[in-house]
């Protein structure tokens, strides 16, 4: 459960009393009031908090900060630092990248197993065993095990349970399997090791559950390579999210059907609420 902006309850109560007791207070320098109403005064003091232990700076209170609260290991998890460095390489305001963390994995790179978040794409998987292994086999295994392997995508379960098809996946065929999952905080497809200057997809995905610095290096990686065609122009990823082309940077992200996947409006939530806090905040 994510804390932010407008949360109330019981467990906005107890992150006031931790950050009261931690010394932390709003911006007007007064005592954070404990009223179970997450507001401006406590999402200054969350951010405030954040920046102290070098976390991403959002003002929102989920595991991470949460964790660190509990002054938990914190060293496998993304820093404010990263997301400069990103903006910085990428010639990109810093607000672009954070928006991108928030939406594609929530601000989360590992599961609460310490394990990174993936998404298996059975019809990812299909098409590798029909590559690798030919059209009988591949269509063998779809009416054998439909859930694992499908010409259609679905079939989701989220979170731990992904970890459950992709085991049986790689049963199947571990490279496959792997290929066929988007990982980390940015869900990058594990069919991109090669282009995205990997030895092999098990080093793309060793990196993936290492930290998630190396995660945010394969997000940077993927909008350096990709590009492809949208309204019959040949574009590069990166042109377009240095130029804001924002149509053209949504299809090379996440395909032609993100307006119906909900993807542009996730995406502007997550700006509207980031842009008071980023804007002004630009890449070298």
């Amino acid at each position: 459960m994510i804390l932010k902006f407008g949360s109330k309850g019981g467990d906005v109560i107890t992150l006031q009393q931790q950050l009261k007791k931690l010394g932390f207070k709003g911006a007007n320098g007064k005592e954070i009031v404990v009223d179970g109403n997450f507001g401006a005064s406590t999402e200054y003091a969350v951010i405030t908090f954040q920046k102290q232990k070098g976390l991403v700076a959002d003002g929102k209170a989920g595991d991470k900060t949460r964790a660190a609260l509990l002054n938990q290991n914190i060293d496998k998890l993304l820093k404010d630092s990263d997301y400069k460095a990103a903006a910085q390489r990428l010639h990109v305001p810093e607000l672009t990248i954070r928006v991108f963390g928030a939406v594609e994995g929530s601000d989360v790179g590992f599961l609460k197993n310490g394990k990174p978040k993936i998404l298996f794409e059975r019809h990812r998987m299909y098409a590798y065993l029909r590559l690798k292994k030919g059209s009988v086999y591949a269509n063998k295994m779809a009416v054998e095990r439909p859930n694992i392997v499908n010409r259609k995508p679905g079939g989701y379960q989220g979170d731990e349970a992904e970890y459950v098809r992709l085991e049986l996946a790689k049963q199947i065929d571990i490279d496959c399997a792997l290929m066929s999952a988007s990982w980390g905080q940015f869900q990058i497809m594990g069919e991109n090791w090669e282009d995205l200057g990997y030895s092999s997809v098990q080093e793309f995905v060793a990196q993936q559950f290492a930290n998630e610095s190396y995660q945010l290096e394969a997000f940077i990686r993927f909008i350096e390579w990709k590009s492809g065609t949208v309204g019959d122009k040949k574009v590069k990823l990166i042109d377009a999210l240095q130029a804001s082309n924002w149509e053209a940077v949504f299809t090379l992200y996440n395909g032609p059907t993100y307006k119906k996947l909900g993807y542009q409006a996730k995406f502007q939530k997550e700006w509207d609420h980031l842009e008071p806090l980023y804007s002004e905040t630009k890449a070298a």
